[in-house]
């Protein structure tokens, strides 16, 4: 299918931080540049907006995180972390992220979601159906659903050029030192707290 990408397109992007942080760690043992996803997902469009959403720790370290991404020019959206009788934690963010894409959809021309989950799959039907704008994904390959690969416009494959989107990733002799594998990300149920040090890596800034 043939893609579109002009100037004039308006784009509003989705992120799915936990997706993606979990990915990189999974696949890579490493954290997500996300100035390099915007750079890639807008490329020379219009910007209308974008929306990363996250889940807020008992530590309370997100600042600096929320800082880094409001300079990249994203907003970030946020959700206490759920704790349940007996310890178990849980956080989801799919229901407010799919309406707030319903809701901008009539703005925008491109609609980009950052994510390789599956239960999307149903959105970007409807977002296509019943707005006719243009949905792309970015994700990590390895640990993206088949089925939301099929049914987006165009599918940007960070697996391919991995030290492109990752902090730290490094190559030797022509050959990757992490271990490629296939990863099924599955929706943590634990949500891992961030430490100061590793927010700056998270985001992409060095300290």
């Amino acid at each position: 299918m043939s893609v579109i990408k002009h100037g004039d397109q308006r784009v509003a992007v989705f992120i799915d931080t936990q997706n993606l942080y979990h990915s990189a760690k999974n696949l890579y043992n490493t954290k997500v540049n996300f100035g390099s996803i915007m750079d890639t997902a807008v490329g020379k469009r219009k910007l209308i907006r974008a929306l990363a959403y996250v889940i807020t720790t008992e530590a309370g370290d997100e600042t600096q995180f929320f800082e880094a991404l409001t300079k990249l020019g994203i907003e970030t959206k946020t959700k206490d972390l759920q704790i349940f009788y007996g310890g178990a934690k849980k956080a989801d963010w799919d229901v407010g992220l799919a309406v707030d894409a319903i809701r901008l959809a009539p703005k925008v021309d491109t609609i980009v979601l950052a994510t390789g989950d599956g239960d999307f799959e149903p959105l970007v039907n409807f977002l296509k159906e019943h707005f006719g704008v243009q949905v792309e994904v970015i994700s990590f390959g390895r640990s993206t659903s088949s089925k939301l690969r099929a049914v987006c416009e165009d599918f940007i494959d960070m697996c391919d050029t991995p030290e492109k989107y990752l902090i730290g990733y490094r190559t030797h002799r022509g050959g990757v030192v992490t271990k490629k594998k296939r990863v099924q990300i599955k929706k943590p149920q634990v949500v891992q707290e961030f430490s100061d040090e590793n927010l700056g890596i998270f985001t992409g800034e060095e300290k």
